[in-house]
This record gives structure tokens, sequence and C-alpha cells, in this order.
């Protein structure tokens, strides 16, 4: 079966119909106009072309031909434009052996609609049972029919009034309402029904682009428990879908009350299938599979992606539908997920252990979400909860901001506080939960989290996404993990553990505040083992083998200890090699002490200036103490002059009465590269949708496969923004990223067997490896799944594919072909090269040739 791991993000498009019922911008005066202004991100690839290789596949969330309009409006914007130099691909020389020392997608940001569901409320009674009769008798109104909407648990109601006299349910209405019948003898409180919306080593064809799990130590925290078979994780999200990397699902239900939102033609039921349609424009975002994928996806079955627990029994529970979701269905599902009783559900046979809520709003703690949580921990459940997408402090994002949950934000590939996550006190630890307009790895995708989802066409498929619910899903498996070892553990352990054995953020990656910081899987879990770190020397990871700098700045290389403290803590030396080596630095020094199980980082410095235009390779050998190993990784500095720089546009687009999609030129901004790509424009008072595009090919076609795209929010979120008369919106930025999915059953199998580039296709046979060696130039485009893409010469920064290998690594064959070994990229992984006892090929710069088959 051919499978797609496809770029998960929507594509927004628009189109100018003709008879809208709205009044022609351009005939507006310019008193009658908001203005909305911001800034663009743009994705930078570890090369200077971003175009070449691209994807030939987008899930877009709109009907065919709604492109066409926008795309005539902005290629009259791009008239006259010069075309832009194109880069040449490269071919692959004959590669040496690569020398390596051996060893071993959002919470939704809450609009400025009030999220409260005119005419309901939720009363908790003091007295479980109470049959609806009686509850409406106690919480009558005047002029208005009480109906009861059913239940959260055997206290908590739903009870919406409809007016008997046409008079309007507004939404102060109802929070008057819940004040007053919070008095009610009985009632123990009353809150208004808020909506709520949605806020990942293994043989895995895909793991070799998971880099977010080498960032939490879970390679080497797999070693100590890998099995998470006999712990329930709930999904309180969007539902999931079938997909054959999603077996392990138990049944579950669907909490959603309300049949139009739920979308599947009823209300609550036992099918928590995502009905998809959670777009405003239709289109899907398989937001609970993706989380679910990260969790609990089949490991080790030499296909897709890997999850966190391997084995663990998934338990998917459905609140977010068409509309987002509610408070009180959210609450319910919580109580039914954990053991709780909710009259007329049945009792849940399977009552998770653990619980991810990826998903939350604006609003203070709330006492329903309150009550609901303490409830679930007294029946033993640990709840983990994303903190927002907001770039926000969390203390308003609820249900992050209530207590005895677990919290969490989101970081990149660097160990840095990604750019959208939540932040402060109410934060307990972060994650890596991606940073799409970065590619520090130079794999040649955006750094997002690759995880379950189905494409455009309703097939199985993988999707990178971004956001604090990308990484929660993290924590949620790694308590899953200790949960596994420890069948006891409790919730206020499983924070203490996460939180003391967490790697701390410095101030320059995190100085808002990210709790106790990134989560360390296996530290964690050597505490729940009771290692003995005395017992095991130390031992030197690295998260990445790949940093890729465009220009000067600085980024922390986070190092590990994946082994213990025998002789003394690790302490790892960096030095540095290359004819332009003095453009790198050690602004912290260039020896870091790492604990035993946990993490430091190794600050990197570059200084471009002076640096020619093109790309200049550093490399930076690390070498740990003892006999802990040692780890290459190369610092590739990419400098491109102003020309190639090119602007982007900003089109505004907006439904009419009938629901079709509009825009117009005069809802169209240039965001130049010249002016770091920030723009401003005065618009129509109504609401928008903004989306951007860059014409990467310069072909006057926009919006195309592979080019760089973006919307307001974010990859996680489609968010409205409301312009009013005379009003001025800032800071609407975002980030633009390439779409480009890779292929889980590529024409071009890396490292396969060839005798002419005939036998590659697309790509190149290289003769020099015994039997012939599949490879391609990954300069222009990304390596297909099963392989990775590493810089082969330092010389001139050429960079090909390798196939990947997660067994042996460092040690022996492995999962590579005979003849070849699995040399160690010091992340926990490593590729496959031939051996060199048997291939006659010299190990060169001066290292030997071990009787191991390895170079070193």
């Amino acid at each position: 079966m051919r499978r797609l791991l496809s770029l998960g993000l929507l594509l927004l498009t628009a189109t100018a119909c003709s008879g809208d019922d709205d009044e022609d911008p351009r005939e507006q005066p310019p008193s009658r106009t908001g203005r909305i202004q911001g800034a663009l991100t743009p994705f930078q690839s570890s090369e200077r072309s971003t175009g070449d290789g691209a994807s030939r596949t987008v899930r877009s969330p709109f009907r065919a031909g709604e492109l066409a309009a926008l795309k005539e409006t902005l290629r009259g914007l791009s008239a006259g434009r010069s075309r832009g130099e194109q880069v040449a691909p490269k071919r692959v020389p004959g590669l040496s052996i690569v020398p390596w020392a051996p060893g071993h997608a959002p919470l939704e940001r809450a609009s400025r609609e009030d999220p409260t569901i005119p005419g309901e409320v939720i009363l908790r009674f003091e007295e479980a049972g109470l049959s609806p009769e009686r509850v409406l008798a106690a919480v009558r109104r005047p002029g208005f029919r009480a109906v009861h909407k059913g239940y959260a648990s055997e206290y908590v109601h739903l009870v919406g009034y409809e007016p008997l006299d046409g008079e309007a349910v507004t939404a102060a209405k109802t929070q008057a309402w819940a004040a007053r019948l919070a008095q009610v003898p009985g009632v123990t409180y009353a809150v208004r029904n808020e909506r709520m919306r949605a806020a990942a080593a293994p043989d895995d064809r895909g793991y070799s682009l998971q880099w977010h799990y080498p960032t939490l130590n879970l390679p080497a925290a797999w070693d100590l428990a890998p099995d998470a078979s006999s712990v329930v994780v709930a999904v309180i999200d969007s539902g999931v879908v079938p997909h054959p990397d999603l077996t392990n699902v138990l049944p579950g239900y669907d909490m959603i009350s309300d049949p139009e939102n739920a979308g599947d033609g009823d209300g609550r039921d036992s099918d928590p299938r995502d009905e998809g349609g959670d777009t405003p424009s239709g289109g899907s975002t398989w937001h609970g599979s993706h989380v679910a994928g990260t969790i609990g996806a089949n490991t080790n079955n030499q296909e897709g992606v890997a999850g966190v627990a391997w084995n663990a029994r998934l338990l998917p529970v459905r609140v977010l539908g068409k509309k987002g979701g509610t408070s009180f269905d959210i609450a319910a599902a919580l109580t039914w997920a954990t053991g709780g009783s909710v009259p007329g559900v049945p009792d849940n046979p399977t009552p998770a252990k653990v619980v991810n809520m990826s998903l939350g709003g604006r609003a203070p703690p709330q006492a329903l979400y309150q009550d609901a949580i303490d409830a679930a921990l007294g029946r033993g459940a640990i709840i983990v909860v994303a903190a927002g997408n907001e770039d926000v402090d969390a203390r308003n994002s609820t249900p992050c901001n209530q207590q005895n949950v677990i919290c969490v934000g989101s970081t990149s590939l660097a160990g840095q506080r990604s750019s959208f996550s939540n932040f402060g006190v109410d934060v307990d630890v972060v994650a890596s939960g991606g940073e799409m307009r970065e590619d520090l790895n130079g794999d040649g995708y955006p750094d997002g989290v690759l995880s379950t989802v189905l494409d455009e066409n309703g097939q199985p498929a993988y999707a990178f996404s971004q956001g604090t619910s990308m990484a929660a899903p993290h924590v949620a498996g790694v308590v899953a993990l200790m949960a596994a070892s420890r069948p006891d553990l409790d919730a206020a352990t499983a924070e203490g553990i996460l939180k003391e054995t967490a790697t701390p953020l410095t101030n320059a990656q995190c100085p808002e505040g990210c709790g106790a910081g990134l989560v360390n899987a296996l530290a964690a879990l050597a505490r729940i083992s009771n290692e003995d770190p005395g017992s095991l020397d130390p031992r030197l990871n690295v998260t990445t083998s790949t940093l890729f700098f465009r220009g000067s700045g600085t980024q922390q290389l986070i190092l590990s200890n994946v082994g213990g403290n025998r002789g003394g803590d690790l302490m790892v030396t960096a030095t540095k090699s290359g004819p332009n080596e003095a453009a790198v630095s050690f602004p912290q020094g260039n020896t870091v002490r790492v604990p035993a199980f946990g993490s430091a980082p190794l600050a990197v410095a570059v200084d471009a200036a002076g640096l020619p235009a093109g790309d200049t390779v550093v490399t930076l050998s690390l070498v740990g103490s003892g006999t802990s190993g040692a780890a290459t990784v190369a610092v590739k500095i990419g400098v491109a002059g102003a020309a190639s720089d090119l602007d982007a546009f900003v089109a505004f687009v907006w439904q009419d009465a009938r629901g079709e999609w509009q825009t117009s030129e005069d809802a169209v901004a240039i965001a130049p590269a010249s002016a770091n790509y920030a723009y401003s424009i005065s618009l129509t008072p109504r609401t928008y949708y903004a989306l951007a595009t860059i014409d990467d090919d310069q072909d006057g076609n926009f919006f195309e496969d592979g080019e760089r795209t973006g919307y307001w929010r974010n990859v996680d979120a489609f968010e409205p923004l409301f312009v009013e008369e005379g009003e001025r919106i800032t800071d609407v930025s975002f980030d633009l990223i390439p779409l480009a999915p890779i292929d889980d059953d590529p024409a071009l199998v890396v490292g396969s067997a060839c005798g002419s580039n005939g036998d590659c296709p697309g790509g190149v046979c290289v003769t020099d490896y015994p039997g012939g060696y599949c490879s391609m130039d990954c300069t222009t485009s990304a390596c297909p799944a099963g392989s990775r893409c590493y810089i082969v010469d330092s010389a001139s920064g050429l960079k090909a594919c390798l196939a990947t290998c997660s067994r042996q690594v460092g040690t022996g064959q492995g999962d590579c072909r005979s003849g070849y070994v699995c040399y160690s990229d010091g992340t926990g992984s490593g590729a496959c090269q031939p051996n060199c006892r048997t291939s006659g090929l010299s190990c060169g710069g001066g290292r030997t040739c071990l009787a191991t088959g390895f170079c070193q």
C-alpha cells in the first residue's frame, strides 16, 4: 500500500465571486476602515533555495477551483518582477565513509468572541443522582423554558434556557443567570458553558524524521521501559480515524452533546471517529489522530512513525467537533475516561491511567474543571494538558491553569521555547512541540512533530505539525512509560519526578519562565526504576548531527549523558575545525558538565561577517571524558545576498452570506523582504482570515506545492480577525512554511543495491560503495523516508542521503544490508555505510579500520 508522509499545513484559499452581498471595500471611505499590521517569518531551510524538490500532494480544506481568483490577484501584483536565479541541482559524487565516532500540531488562540454558549449553564449539585425533573424544578427562570441537556457526572448537569416570548438569550444574560443560580440551595456552583478549541530505537521508516524524540532522551529511555501495554491513555480530543499505525485503540466514546457540532447526525454516542470538517471551509485537521500517534503509534513495525509509549492502549474520547468543544462536554469526557459515572452514558470498562488534553481556551481557572480533575485524580488518573499557543502567560489558559494537572509548554529542536508557546508559572514542564519556521538539522523539512493523519483523499498519511498540542502527548507518553514501570504511580509523584529530572532551560532559551524545564524521559524512568547512576559509565549523545545557521546568531546544542556517573559526571569538550573555524565560538566556554541521565546545553555562536556568499561548514568535535565516547556535529552557515530574498504576499479573505470565500485587490498587501517582511493594510470592517505566500519559483503562480505558505494564527489553528471601524490590530504575525510531504513508500530506496542511476529513481547510484548504493543530493530536495540528510563533504558542504539504522548502532550490522554497518551519528541512531574491513574503502582523515568494520 502506498502511504504518503504529508506536511500537515492546511493551504488556505479564496475566490472573488460575483454577486457578493457585501459592499466593495474600494467604495468605503478611509475613515470607515480598520487597520491590521504584522510581520511574516518565512521558513529558512538549510539552503538558499526552498522551492525545488517540493511536494506533489497538498491537503487543502477548500474546494477545487477556489484558488483561481486569488492567484490572478497576486499575479497582477507581481507582474514585472524579475525571475529569481534558479539553483541547479547537484549530483552526488562517489562517497567516502563519513567519519563518525563509533558508539551508541493547537490550541487555537481564543478569539475576541465571548466563549459563552448563550443560554447554557452548568450546575454542580451537592446531591448525587438528581433526576432531570428535580434539577429543572430548582433552576427555572421566568419567561424561559429550562431544558435538561445532559450529565457530566452524577453531580454535574447542563441546563439550557429557551425564550418563551422571543427575547434573545445573550452571553451577558447567561453569565448573570449563572451567578444567581450559584446561590440556589443545594447548588455547589453554577458556571456558563464555554466553547473550547483544539489547541512525536525503533525501525519505523519515518523515525529518522522524528527529531523530537532524541531531544527528550527517549531512545535511551526505551532501553529501560519500552513497553506500556498495561497502560490506558485517554486522548480527549477530536476523535481518531482508522489508520494502520493506530491499532492499539480501545472502544472510546463521542461525548459531544450538540448534534450540530458533532457532525455525525446525533449527539453523544459510542463512535469516537473524527468526522473532520473542523476548519472554517469544511476541511479537516485530524488533530486527535496526530496527538494519538505521538502517544502510541505502532512502533518497530518497519513502517510509518514511532510512538512514545510503545504498545500503550489508546482510549479516544471525542469532545472537539465542527465548532470546537464545550467545557461541559470536556468535563464529562474527563469523568467518563477515568472511570467516573456520567448518567445516560455506559460506564467505561477500561478507565485511563493517563489523560492527554491538547485543548483549552482563554479563561481563569474553572470550578467545573477542577471538580472533574479532583475526582479523576481520586480514581488514580494523571492528567497532562497543553499550555496553549498564544505566546502569552498561561495563567489565563484553561485547563492548563487548573490545579493538579501537568501543564506542558513547547520547545524547538534547540531546546528554546517555541515562538508560539505560552509560558509562565502555570507551565510545569516543556517538551518538543516544534518550530516549523526552522530547519536546524538540515533535513529539508520544517522542524515540526511528525505523526498520524489522513491525506486530502482520506487515506492514511503522516504530517508535520507544531504546537503545545504536539508537546503534551510526548509527556503523556513518558508518563505512561513511568506508570508501566510503577503501576501505583499517582499524579503528584509523576509531576514531581518530571520536574526533578527535567533539564532547566537557560534564560536565553526561555526568559519568560518554562517551569522546571525540558522533560528528560531517561532521567525520569531511571528515577522510577531506581537505577544507580554510580554503577554505569557516562555515555555521550547529541540531539542532532547538523546545526544550521542562516547568518549570524547563537544556538544551544543539547548534549546528553545517557549513562551514569561512575568515575564522575560526563565532561564534554568541544573543538572546531575547518577553513572558517574563526566564525564559530563558544560564548559560555567549550566544556560542559552533564550529570548522570541528564542533559545540558552547549552555546554555539556564529559571526558570519566576512564569510563569502554561499555555504560554509565548520566541524565541531565533541569528546567526552573517559570512555564516554565522542560525536561530530557539522555547523553549516548559509550566507545569502539580498537579491535572493523574495517578497511575500498577504491576502485577507472573508465569507459572504452564502459561505463563499471572497477577496479583492484592496485586501492584499506586499510584505517586502527588504522590510523584514513587515506589512500594514487598511480593511473594511468585517471578519477576515489571513493567509500569505511567497512565489519561490518565480513563475507568477502562487500557492503552489513546495512554496512557502502560511496563515493566521498557525498550522494548528485557522483563526478569524475581527476588524472594526477605526481599530488597529497589531502583531498579526505568522510563519510561512513550505508544503513538502515525503513518501513512506518512496520510489527511491536510499541504501539499496544498484548498478546504474537507472536503478535509483530520482537519485544516483554511488558505485564506489560495494554493490552500489542508491543516494541523492539533499541540497535542494529532502530525503525520502528511511534515510537522513548528512553533510558528506565538509569542504564543499555537499549533502547526501544515507540509509538510517537504529539497531546495533556503532556496534554491528544491525538493520543495514549485508556488507554494511550502522555508524553512529551521536543521536542514538545512525547511518548505513560500508564495512571498512570488507569494502576495501579507506577510512581517510587519519582514522583506522577496526576489526569490527568501523572507522575510528
